[in-house]
């Protein structure tokens, strides 16, 4: 028993590299805009939901064993929740937030001549500065992320590029879920997100 899992971290690890030869670093670049329902909560005050939304630019690494890494810089916006019956509501607030995510790639389904459709799972960190919303009251808070992501990427078309049929750009679907940790008040932030990606490079 005890040499069966050495040699099945070794068989496993091995897979890996052996996909890593064969694989593509790609670097890409993409931008999206994103619907977001927050809820916030805290202590003893009820829970009070919000409209919000966030535009995001990103720089993405798509390593060769199916590992992306990616940073994102986002604008964020969050009206004011709706009013409790007892008079109570959580304040708007904006600003930017920086986010570095990983996750896994699982392999592509080929959509013949129109490119390759993907499904990737990310999560990670972020740090928000912000104010309160027509007040010079500034906070910061940290947040935890989930993205479930489906990618669409297209072949390109230009026919005097050796590369012409590798897929480039295309649009991409995400549900994201964000948890803020706002001193003292959590906000948990479902969203629906809809990006443009582009190739950069890639390197065999």
């Amino acid at each position: 028993m005890g040499r069966r899992i050495p040699l099945a971290l070794f068989f496993f690890f091995s897979s890996l590299f052996a996909r890593a030869q064969a694989g593509v670093h790609a670097f890409n670049a993409d931008f999206a805009f994103s619907g977001l329902l927050p809820f916030s909560w805290g202590g003893e005050r009820p829970v009070l939901s919000h409209l919000g939304f966030d535009a995001l630019v990103a720089f993405e690494y798509d390593s060769p064993i199916s590992i992306p890494l990616r940073i994102e810089i986002a604008y964020l916006r969050v009206s004011p929740s709706r009013i409790a019956p007892t008079g109570e509501l959580y304040r708007a607030w904006e600003g930017g937030r920086f986010a570095l995510l990983s996750g896994y790639c699982f392999a592509p389904f080929p959509l013949g001549e129109l490119g390759d459709l993907s499904v990737s799972l990310l999560a990670g960190g972020a740090l928000t500065a912000a104010d309160f919303t027509s007040t010079a009251l500034a906070f910061a808070y940290p947040s935890i992320l989930l993205e479930p992501r489906l990618a669409l990427a297209l072949r390109g078309s230009s026919a005097a590029s050796p590369s012409a049929k590798d897929p480039v750009q295309g649009p991409w679907l995400a549900l994201p879920i964000e948890l803020m940790f706002r001193a003292g008040t959590y906000t948990l932030a479902p969203g629906l997100s809809l990006g443009w990606r582009y190739r950069l490079a890639a390197l065999i």
